[in-house]
């Protein structure tokens, strides 16, 4: 049995009683979501690490393919601007999220896993993708999150509890910078200003109380971020676990 979220018919109805505010607001969201991840990978490629913590790559990953690879949902079955525009939004930022992945591909092995071998290594995360992709499946399939207006709000509060912890771990604030996070602050308020009008839940204490953490979150991490240095060296942490069938070297 599917978990009710918000009735579908009624969000596109309120969509285009409310389309300047949705425009506004929704534009608004999207642009600082391109800028967010725009200068996570700028970030990345200018330390030659990864930016955006693995967890989140992966979870965003499945997120946003699920939704393009239902192409034929969004343009068939429903006759409305609406997920069709947010079905070409996400052709980029599923873009961004895959250059992501490559930067953990490449620069993440020393981090993540120092005692396997490249080749051990990118298996290990693809594997993980694809597991992730699996049991993203599982979940949506659950969620009666239609047009996925919930999930789009709840991934972006899945970023930050593991930024603070990747900050820590490199002792600097290499692979982050204050405009992704004054981006990230600016996608979160607007995506909740753009959606208030469409149900009763986007109104609700528990959404409203979501978006309420992830601004204080982002903050302390954007607290923490301008009061650790700028070296880009990254500390290789001592591994907690010992592979012995790949320590083959590069």
């Amino acid at each position: 049995m599917a978990l009710s979220v918000y009735d579908a018919s009624t969000t596109l109805t309120n969509i285009d009683q409310h389309l300047p505010q949705l425009l506004l607001f929704g534009g608004l969201a999207l642009i600082f979501n391109f800028t967010y991840f725009g200068a996570a990978i700028y970030e990345g490629f200018r330390h030659k690490l990864y930016p955006m913590p693995v967890a989140c790559t992966m979870l965003f990953i499945p997120h946003d393919l699920l939704y393009l690879l239902m192409a034929h949902k969004w343009f068939g079955e429903y006759h409305h601007w609406f997920p069709r525009l947010f079905w070409f939004g996400l052709i980029i930022t599923n873009l961004q999220e895959m250059v992501f992945f490559y930067q953990t591909l490449k620069w993440g092995r020393k981090e993540l896993l120092p005692e396997v071998s490249q080749r051990a290594y990118v298996l290990i995360m693809w594997i993980v993708l694809a597991a992730t992709f699996i049991v993203w499946l599982s979940v949506k399939k659950v969620l009666a999150d239609e047009l996925w207006l919930f999930t789009f709000g709840w991934t972006v509060w899945f970023c930050v509890p593991f930024v603070i912890p990747l900050m820590l771990r490199r002792r600097s604030r290499a692979g982050q910078s204050s405009l992704m996070w004054l981006a990230y602050i600016g996608m979160a308020v607007s995506y909740w200003i753009a959606v208030w009008p469409l149900d009763a839940f986007f109104r609700s204490a528990e959404w409203l109380g979501l978006g309420a953490v992830i601004v204080v979150w982002a903050l302390a991490t954007l607290w923490v971020l301008r009061r650790l240095p700028a070296n880009a060296k990254v500390a290789v942490p001592q591994a907690w676990y010992r592979v012995r069938a790949w320590t083959d070297s590069d």
